[in-house]
């Protein structure tokens, strides 16, 4: 018996007279259409098959030149908004936007690389195989180090399907993207495998369980996070004062900007709040060397309120006389008191935070590529405060919550050291207002859903021109301001539990990956090429 499939209608010999190029420009921008906030996350799954097809086409030859293109064409759309960043001159910006859609590629060219080499040592049908676990292998790696980055990975598309990724809590962002990968995969195999017709059931069976199992886990995780008596109700409130950019440090607005984040503050805490939250380096001075001054005010503010304040603020350290080192810090305040909880930006952007290897070469600094020569923080704070039953009256329950800064909420391991240290909540301060009204702040926010999911706890975001918003534990969206507006957010959320398995046990899936790609790179350079 013989299913219609698309050889049934020569389409095998029309799809393979169309060049491998065309394929691999294809897949690119199929995988970054299906990105937020494009509401076409479902493209994932079938926005590899081009790619896949192109590799068996060629007999995986020339992989690395295929992942190469793949990655120029999804970096491109992914990161074109880095060309437009406000903070420095447009040659700049636009270079370090072709700049890191080249470096970014080499990922992918990665990829193509290592699959060719298993397809054409292996055979094929292990070389299709193998795509899932180097995929994920090669994503996982690329997010250690000074240069880590995890903006474009797959399992972000996923973002606004909140049932399907609730998976995220055991499998992790690994998990998710090998999913992706996994299903791309099977309907190429379905589509234009080698395959007997008796095999197709069986591969569409794999196919509905892959989603089946996901969805019911889904289903059940959503309908099991009801509100309980014994979990404490936390009651935050968030800033979100539209500042532009530019203007923020121009000393003339220094008095209107903070009197507006005064302003804002005094309108959110009508109510009686555990907590409020200012955005990223809210305060344009540094507050800790400030204290007759803004942070006095501040001091003064928050202890008639009677409200705790975690705002973002530069910060500084004397080495020695001549020499300082300056942090992208979160400072917790607290009523009546002058003591400051801290926590100093570990993961900082590359040119744009700090020079790569400058520590080993102190001349890079001298560089003006329009960057701050931030240093990294070193430790995951948990910060604590009192929960209240009203304004005046506290109780002896703390909530103890973490805070990350912008780029930071992109690291899934950055936020699961805090999780496991004992964090109930994670807030993230940002300042999205560089680059406009582009992609970049959307899928952004978006990606802090899965930290919600991964780490079983609520996220509050706070944004300068935002976007700030507050998912519960399972990454469901409570309440958002939007992009550009001026304004605030008051929100009760549930307390979390950050026991998931994730927490217990981080992205075992990738390390898996790495783990079977690395010994099929080894059989594949010691055996010769299978028949």
């Amino acid at each position: 018996m013989t299913l219609l499939r698309p050889d049934c209608f020569n389409f095998r010999d029309f799809l393979g007279k169309i060049p491998s190029l065309v394929w691999i420009i294809l897949s690119g921008l199929m995988t970054f259409a299906a990105f937020p906030p494009s509401p076409l996350g479902f493209l994932a799954s079938v926005s590899l098959i081009p790619f896949i097809y192109a590799m068996n086409k060629d007999d995986f030859h020339l992989g690395m030149e295929k992942g190469f293109i793949y990655g120029i064409f999804l970096n491109l759309g992914i990161l074109f908004w880095l060309a437009l960043n406000k903070g420095t001159q447009w040659y700049w910006a636009t270079l370090s936007m072709a700049s890191g859609v080249l470096f970014l590629s080499l990922n992918y060219a990665a990829i193509g690389l290592i699959v060719g080499i298993i397809g054409r040592r292996l055979g094929k049908s292990v070389g299709l195989l193998s795509f899932p676990f180097v995929w994920i292998a090669i994503e996982y790696l690329r997010s250690f180090g000074t240069l880590g980055f995890t903006w474009n990975n797959l399992c972000y598309t996923q973002a606004y399907a909140v049932q399907l990724i609730q998976m995220a809590n055991v499998i992790g962002p690994g998990g998710v993207g090998f999913w992706i990968v996994a299903i791309n995969v099977l309907i190429y195999f379905v589509l234009f495998g080698n395959i007997t017709s008796r095999k197709i059931p069986i591969l569409l069976s794999v196919l509905f369980l892959l989603f089946f199992i996901p969805e019911t886990y889904g289903i059940f995780r959503l309908k099991s996070a009801g509100s309980s008596a014994e979990k404490r109700m936390v009651h935050v409130g968030i800033v979100q004062p539209n500042v532009d950019p530019t203007r923020k440090w121009d000393r003339h607005s220094f008095y209107d900007n903070m009197q507006l984040l005064h302003d804002l503050t005094d309108s959110v805490a009508v109510k009686p709040l555990d907590l409020v939250v200012w955005p990223e380096t809210a305060t344009p001075t540094f507050l800790r060397q400030n204290r007759r001054g803004s942070l006095a005010d501040i001091i003064s503010h928050i202890t008639r309120l009677n409200v705790s304040l975690l705002t973002g603020t530069p910060d500084f350290e004397w080495l020695k006389e001549d020499d300082y080192e300056v942090f992208n810090s979160t400072f917790l305040l607290r009523p009546n008191s002058y003591e400051i909880e801290d926590y100093r930006k570990i993961q900082l952007v590359p040119f744009g935070e700090y020079i790569p290897l400058s520590d080993l070469f102190p001349e890079l600094e001298n560089l003006n590529l329009g960057q701050g020569n931030f240093k990294a923080g070193k430790t995951v704070n948990v910060f604590r405060v009192p929960l209240k039953v009203d304004r005046s009256v506290t109780t002896d329950t703390t909530l103890g919550f973490t805070t990350v800064v912008c780029y930071e909420s992109t690291f899934p391991s950055l936020i699961r050291e805090g999780a496991k240290k004992g964090s109930e909540l994670l807030v993230i301060v940002s300042n999205d207002a560089w680059f406009g009204y582009m992609t970049a702040p959307f899928l952004h926010a978006e990606i802090s859903r899965f930290r919600a999911i991964e780490n079983g706890i609520p996220v509050v975001r706070s944004a300068n021109t935002g976007i700030s918003l507050v998912f519960d534990s399972r990454g469901r969206e409570i309440c958002r301001k939007g992009f550009g507006e001026k304004g605030w957010l008051d929100a009760v959320i549930e307390q979390g539990e950050p026991t998931t398995p994730y927490v217990r046990f981080g992205d075992w899936v990738a390390m898996f990956c790495v783990a079977i790609s690395t010994g099929l790179i080894v059989v594949a350079l010691i055996k010769k090429r299978g028949i």
